[in-house]
Parts: C-alpha cells; sequence; structure tokens
C-alpha cells in the first residue's frame, strides 16, 4: 500500500486498517520470510543516523504506525493511516492467534522467566526460544548463532524482541529463501504480554499519555530518549510540512 499518501519523514507507512494487517500477516505465515517493524518517534530519530538502520526498514514487508504521538502528524502531513496499531497490541493479538491454531513460534530475546510465563499464558504456542547477550549484534559469532537458530526452527511467526534498531537488523539479514513465515519486531512487547511491566491505564493511552506512564516508570532509562525524540520531531515535522503543505502564494503576502 505504497503511494504518495503514504511517505513520510522518509518512510512508506502502512495504510490499511489493522484487520487488513492481520489478515496480511496470516497470508505471510505460510509464504517466504518477510518481517514488519512499527515505527515510532525514536525509531524515525535513529533513522536519520544510521543506513544500516534505514536499510533494514526499506526492506521490511510494512512499517506500521505504532505511536499514538506519531499519528497526528501524520495524519496533519495528508498520511492516509487510519489508526494507529501498537506494536504491544499487536504481539498479543498474535499470540492469541497462535494460540487458538496451535502455531508455532521463534522468540529471540526477552529472559528466560519472561518466556515461562509466556508457555504457561499461552500453553497451546510452541514457543522456540534463544537469548543473544548483550552487545550480540556487534560480534558476527553472536549474530551468526541467532540466525543459525531462526533458520533450524521453522515456525509460522517470529519475534524479535531485542530492541531497535538491534532487532530490525537481526530481522534484515534473514534471506526470503532461507525459510517461510513473518516476523515482527517488538521491542518490549513480550514483557507487556506477561504482565512483567504494566501498560499504561487504557485513559492515558487513548489520551495519547502512555509514553508519560513508560517515563515516569523508567525515567532513568527513557529521560534522555525522549529528549532526544523531542528535539528531532519538532524541526522534522515543519520541514516536512513546508515540503508537503508549500505555503501558498497569498499567504506569503500577508
Amino acid at each position: 500500500m505504497s503511494n504518495e499518501n503514504s511517505q513520510a519523514f522518509g518512510v512508506d507507512f502502512f495504510t490499511g486498517s489493522k484487520a487488513d494487517l492481520l489478515k496480511l500477516i496470516r497470508d505471510g505465515m505460510s509464504q517466504p520470510y518477510s518481517y514488519i517493524v512499527t515505527p515510532n518517534v525514536d525509531h524515525l530519530a535513529q533513522l536519520q543516523d544510521s543506513e544500516p538502520f534505514r536499510r533494514a526498514y526499506a526492506k521490511a514487508r510494512l512499517r506500521v504506525c505504532d505511536s499514538r504521538v506519531l499519528l497526528p502528524l501524520l495524519r496533519s502531513l495528508g498520511v492516509a493511516v487510519p489508526e494507529v496499531i501498537p506494536g504491544s497490541d499487536l504481539t498479543v493479538d498474535l499470540l492469541r492467534l497462535a494460540q487458538a491454531e496451535g502455531l508455532s513460534l521463534v522468540l529471540i530475546g526477552s529472559s528466560d522467566s519472561e518466556c515461562s510465563r509466556l508457555r504457561r499464558r499461552f500453553p497451546g504456542i510452541e514457543i522456540h526460544h534463544y537469548n543473544p547477550p548483550m552487545g550480540f549484534i556487534n560480534d558476527p559469532l553472536e549474530v551468526e548463532r541467532c540466525l543459525s537458530f531462526i533458520r533450524e526452527h521453522p515456525s509460522q511467526l517470529i519475534f524479535y524482541a531485542v530492541g531497535a534498531p538491534r532487532q530490525e537488523l537481526l530481522a534484515s539479514m534473514v534471506k526470503s529463501h532461507e525459510r517461510d513465515g513473518i516476523g515482527l519486531c517488538i521491542g518490549a512487547s513480550i514483557a507487556f504480554a506477561t504482565g512483567t511491566v504494566k501498560r499504561a491505564p487504557r485513559w492515558m493511552q487513548n489520551a495519547r499519555l502512555e509514553w508519560l506512564h513508560r517515563l515516569c516508570t523508567e525515567p532513568r532509562r527513557l529521560g534522555r530518549r525522549y529528549l532526544h525524540d523531542l528535539f528531532y520531531i519538532i524541526p522534522a515535522y515543519w520541514r516536512e510540512r513546508s515540503q508537503k503543505l508549500p505555503i501558498r502564494p497569498a499567504e506569503q503576502d500577508r
């Protein structure tokens, strides 16, 4: 679903509904490997400084808006995204689908204790779990261990839960001819799905304040990141707006 109404900040956004997305994922489970990324403001900021990250994003099958903060900015730029689809919600939807249909899942990342909780909550899913060490993305041997694990364990779904941009870089290294199934870069979604980390109350999610809840929960880790994202998104938005919605002559004369 790529057209002139789907691109902003250098990203070609998915412009279908959540129902459309779930159908595409279901179809992708039996097709040659592909993967989905979930852009938010932090990802957009990181994309400016990392060519490998940009290449991984470009190779993804879909780029699905994950952020309630980003959604109104996209709409004001004329990008036809009908709804935000948070990765943590999508992860739970897919886990429920996998549970109902007895599907298999490769999970890269998340702790052993989180995976144990996941197995208890979704006993109908065959879960193949590998948690690489910190800094694995800079160690070719560790990267190859991840790739070998993914290749050697057939499954309909592959969840990458090692944080951006590591998960997107790893997802992009799996070749479409090496296996079937569809991957999803999910960040901390397993922690939310298992209750290890509590999500913001629904009213805060609806008010686009989930970022504030997370900041209050993890101020040291997220404070600097959110400040960096703020300094990126304000000028980036106005640059994008000036390109997409140029000032009309009548407005210039005012």
